[in-house]
């Protein structure tokens, strides 16, 4: 599992299928109500994401029953808000003529795309299913031990063992699939932010570089919501699965967004308060140290209709600092990242752009109440590495890293 900093992403990967419907309307409504429906999924999924963080990480050995219940009864409620905003956001596809293709950004920069995607395009049911299962299967075997609780037939003492087995079995990683939020500090800064996740399924980060969001005309601070969505081929259990990674951001026109959390070729739906929605259909990240921004030239929502095409311009340079003050962001793995009982674990941690001399702080804080600090340097690639001894099964460790010019980024896991 990992945390960290910036604009508010979302990972989660699973296991794909096909599930869609779609709402028949024309003209404004359906934009605007496309619009916020997929705001209502960026707000949930970001929910979720907090409350599955919680409930994952809690040291269930120090809470009381009723307090075991009130996190198992938030993580659930968050769960099913989340599969309704998305089956509300999946109404809307079909609506779109899907004519938009992304062009290469050296032949031609600025091309138009759909405001609504067609179906099979921005977030796969199968995201859905995924999480629905869990929490379903959940909230079955939490009233079938409040039943037991309730009718006598259990003591508190069982009660509270078989509260703490359900939350222990009941979780991302055991699904097998994973989640990530990133929430961004403000307007062109990210300071105070920070990156959270949970869940088994480690990705390979990206090449640190960063994407920035500008409209035209749009006030610089005016929020917007992102969805990037993936699927690609993976060898699990000896056997092809496709999984899919999906990412949320949220920030505000001018924050940029790290792309180490990204995947190339992934499409993105962009949402901007007040303005048409955009999907952009295999999106190529930027190469390491360079920043790409993404030019909309935005329509009001009030002159858009189902056919309205958004141009985007997409521009690329390279981004560099001149001293530890001018770092924008600071991002770390866990090698392994999902380690097992007693195997230790070094973090890495990453500075873009990368600058060679700078102070980066570790701190780690165990389940198990092991805990450790240190500041090393960051070499020539904006890098340092800090060593964890392994933990017995089920310790939970989080890691913190924090730079000299204040970013910060946590990382967790579960041995």
């Amino acid at each position: 599992m990992r945390k960290a900093i910036f604009v508010f992403m979302a990972i989660l990967l699973l296991i794909t299928s096909n599930w869609y419907c779609s709402k028949d309307e024309n003209g404004e409504d359906i934009v605007n109500d496309y619009a916020q429906s997929f705001k209502s999924t960026v707000l949930s999924l970001e929910s979720f994401v907090m409350k599955t963080q919680e409930y994952e990480s809690a040291n269930w050995d120090a809470l009381t029953p009723q307090q075991k219940l009130k996190l198992i009864d938030e993580f659930i409620a968050a769960g099913n808000k989340f599969i309704n905003d998305v089956a509300d956001y999946e109404k809307y596809k079909g609506s779109s003529s899907g004519t938009g293709q992304l062009k290469s950004g050296t032949d031609l920069p600025c091309s138009p795309y759909d405001a609504i995607p067609d179906v099979g395009n921005g977030i796969s049911p199968s995201f859905v299913k995924g999480v629905a299962d869990l929490i379903a299967e959940t909230k079955g075997d939490r009233d079938k031990i409040q039943q037991k609780y309730d009718k006598g037939e259990i003591d508190e003492n069982t009660y509270d063992a078989a509260l703490k087995q359900l939350a222990k079995t009941k979780t991302l990683k055991a699904y097998n699939f994973g989640v990530s939020a990133i929430l961004g500090g403000g307007s062109g800064a990210l300071t105070g932010a920070a990156i959270y996740s949970v869940g088994g399924i480690g990705m390979a980060m990206s090449a640190p570089a960063v994407i920035a969001v500008t409209a035209v005309g749009v006030t610089v601070g005016t929020g917007y919501y992102l969805i990037s969505n993936w699927w690609y081929g993976v060898n699990k259990n000896s056997q092809e699965d496709k999984l899919g990674q999906v990412v949320i951001a949220r920030g505000k026109i001018g924050d940029p967004i790290p792309t180490t959390l990204l995947s190339d070729g992934a499409s993105y739906t962009l949402y901007i308060d007040g303005y048409a929605p955009v999907y952009i259909p295999s999106l190529a990240l930027p190469a390491q140290g360079y920043k790409k921004t993404l030019e909309m030239k935005p329509v009001e929502i009030s002159k858009s209709t189902k056919d309205t095409k958004v141009e985007v311009c997409m521009l690329e340079e390279l981004y560099t600092a001149n001293n530890c003050s001018e770092v924008l962001y600071v991002t770390a793995t866990p090698n392994p990242p999902d380690p097992a009982p007693y195997q230790g674990v070094t973090v890495t941690a990453t500075l873009f752009p990368p600058v060679a001399g700078c102070d980066i702080s570790f701190s780690i804080v165990g389940t198990d109440g092991y805990t450790n600090s240190a500041t090393y340097q960051s070499d020539g690639s904006g890098q340092a590495s800090f060593y964890i001894p392994g933990g017995a099964e089920d310790v939970f460790d989080v890691v913190t890293i924090t730079t000299s010019n204040g970013l910060s980024f946590k990382v967790t896991y579960t041995f």
